[in-house]
């Protein structure tokens, strides 16, 4: 007789005394299609996330530099032009910026937050149909 070890996660082997011998139905298909999907869109947030951090950070920086000026007036590149204006401004057009980008981040905060709930659901139901035979988790 021949046993099917199927790797895990923790480095287990999965033995065929030890695999969930179920069925998968179509509901079972979507569900795990709608977790990999959702798992991609998280990735992608996370990088969006991340570099729209380090965007405001060197915005933040930027704003910084501006309140610490003499008052003398400063180029400000706005679309592909640059424009030339008072450090007041300068700073209202950065701290502008640093709301809408915060804003942004936000919004990708809140449907990370989302997708991890929905995650916890989808993984609720397929390990309580599969048990060990299936794997949610990273890497």
């Amino acid at each position: 007789q021949k046993s099917i070890e199927l790797k895990m996660s923790s480095g287990a082997m999965l033995t065929k005394e030890d695999e969930v011998d179920v069925e998968v139905l179509p509901s079972d298909q979507a569900s795990i299609n709608e977790f990999g999907r959702l798992n991609a869109r998280l990735h992608e947030a996370r990088g969006e996330t991340e570099s729209y951090n380090k965007r405001l950070e060197r915005l933040d920086d930027a704003c910084t530099e501006l309140m610490m000026g003499e008052g003398d007036t400063v180029w400000v590149l706005l679309g592909d032009a640059f424009i030339q204006c008072s450090e007041d401004d300068a700073t209202a057009i950065c701290e502008a910026q640093v709301e809408k980008l915060q804003g942004v981040v936000d919004e990708l905060d809140k449907e990370t937050k989302g997708i991890n709930d929905r995650q916890g659901e989808l993984k609720k139901e397929l390990y309580g149909r599969f048990g060990t035979s299936i794997n949610l988790e990273e890497a």
